[in-house]
């Protein structure tokens, strides 16, 4: 959402078999969407043969910032930023945020516009430049993407551990916060440690802290380490990774993380956890369940993933999430797209699962997963991320489902808050 329009809202989809990028920006709070192909591959005008990965992100100036994955091969991906300054309309020619020390391929970036200062930009993602860790790779520009600064490895993990997803997180009085989930797992074996840990830095990016550890994560995992989530009744799974979602509150700095997570059902199925912190990162907050899935439906009817999280104006938290809670013994898999809220208090904080009393449907009507949702790599393959923002008080997010005939497609949804 562009903090100087608030009804130019824009979204981002990767379109084909990773053919292209497809912005779809609106002007009138989403009523009506104008589709506009990002310039990066063969197929609208780029070098590229092929992109995803997309993440979008306005600087306090209204000027929009794109990162993507791209390349020619899979073991060739870099990260590219475009920029718009009309509200994603137009997009400039990419941008290379520096040239890495840390090897490709680079995956799972993510981009942030500092909130505080529309010079700053972050990108970061993973790198690998060892079979057995990763990296997480850091690029800013200073100048607002005019120019950036060779990438660099921020943290290294030792052997036999690996972090996944790390995201900029810009705190009230410019700290930033990179969250990061940081794995360990046996040679040749499965991972036997997750947690959520986290960087910071006081000078914009320049120089970072030593990891802190933030709070344990506990999902049911798939012996591939993917996350588990599958079809009750044929036994496919849907793909899922354990990525968690952050965001903050810019009125008092608290953090707030989602993930899916096993420990409410005893590892019968994966909840969506919360925790908070209320120093910059330092400590959390016991994990608490929000999804309001209902608990006397069958255990794999409980299922709940692809979580994210934003914060309104007015403090309160929104996470999005998929079920599968009107599922019923009748062919198909009925799937819907949820949201729940918490307007925190004094007398009633976030940390209190009775604040989570709020949800609404996003999805109009069930959509099957067996009937419409494509398969790839023997997966129900809905996306990676999805995207839950605020318009003031409102939220306003992008997901995936059927269109009228039967195509997968994206889809908007705004809830209005008073």
């Amino acid at each position: 959402m562009n903090p100087v329009h608030p009804n130019n809202i824009v979204a981002a989809w990767t379109q084909g078999p990773f053919q292209d990028i497809i912005a779809a920006a609106s002007f009138d709070g989403g009523q009506t969407w104008q589709q506009v192909p990002l310039p990066l591959t063969v197929c609208s005008g780029g070098p590229f043969l092929g992109t995803g990965d997309e993440w979008l992100s306005f600087a306090p100036n209204g000027v929009l910032y794109a990162l993507a994955t791209a390349g020619n091969s899979s073991a060739s991906r870099v990260e590219q930023v475009m920029r718009s300054t009309d509200g994603g309309l137009h997009w400039t020619a990419s941008l290379v945020p520096g040239s890495s020390s840390v090897d490709p391929p680079a995956d799972h970036p993510s981009l942030t516009a500092d909130p505080t200062n529309p010079a700053f930009v972050y990108a970061i993602w993973n790198g690998t430049n060892s079979p057995h860790s990763t990296a997480a790779v850091f690029a800013r520009t200073t100048d607002g993407g005019s120019t950036w600064e060779p990438a660099r490895a921020i943290f290294q993990t030792a052997e036999h551990s690996f972090i996944q997803f790390s995201r900029i997180l810009v705190l009230p009085n410019g700290t930033l916060v990179d969250l990061y989930e940081f794995f360990v797992q046996q040679p040749n074996g499965p991972i036997t440690q997750t947690t959520l840990q986290l960087l910071r830095s006081t000078d914009h990016g320049e120089s970072w802290s030593t990891p802190v550890t933030g709070v344990t994560m506990t999902p049911l995992y798939r012996p591939d380490g993917t996350t588990f989530v599958v079809d009750p009744e044929t036994g496919q799974f849907v793909f899922d990774h354990t990525d968690h979602a952050a965001a903050v509150d810019m009125r008092n700095g608290n953090l707030y993380a989602v993930w899916e997570d096993g420990r409410f059902s005893n590892f019968q199925y994966n909840d969506i956890a919360f925790s908070m912190s209320a120093d910059g990162g330092f400590s959390w907050s016991a994990p608490i369940r929000v999804n309001q899935t209902p608990l006397n439906i069958p255990p794999a009817n409980r299922q709940a993933f692809h979580p994210f999280i934003a914060v309104a104006a007015n403090g309160t938290i929104g996470v999005s999430y998929y079920d599968f809670r009107l599922n019923d013994p009748n062919p198909g898999l009925p799937t819907d797209y949820w949201l729940v809220q918490c307007h925190p208090v004094s007398t009633g904080p976030a940390t209190d699962p009775a604040c989570w009393d709020s949800e609404v449907r996003l999805t109009t009507s069930s959509f099957n997963m067996e009937a419409v949702v494509p398969v790839v790599a023997g997966e129900f393959f809905l996306g990676d991320y999805f995207g839950l923002a605020a318009a003031g008080n409102d939220f306003v997010a992008t997901f995936i489902q059927p269109d009228r005939d039967n195509v997968t497609s994206a889809f908007f949804a705004r809830n209005a808050n008073k």
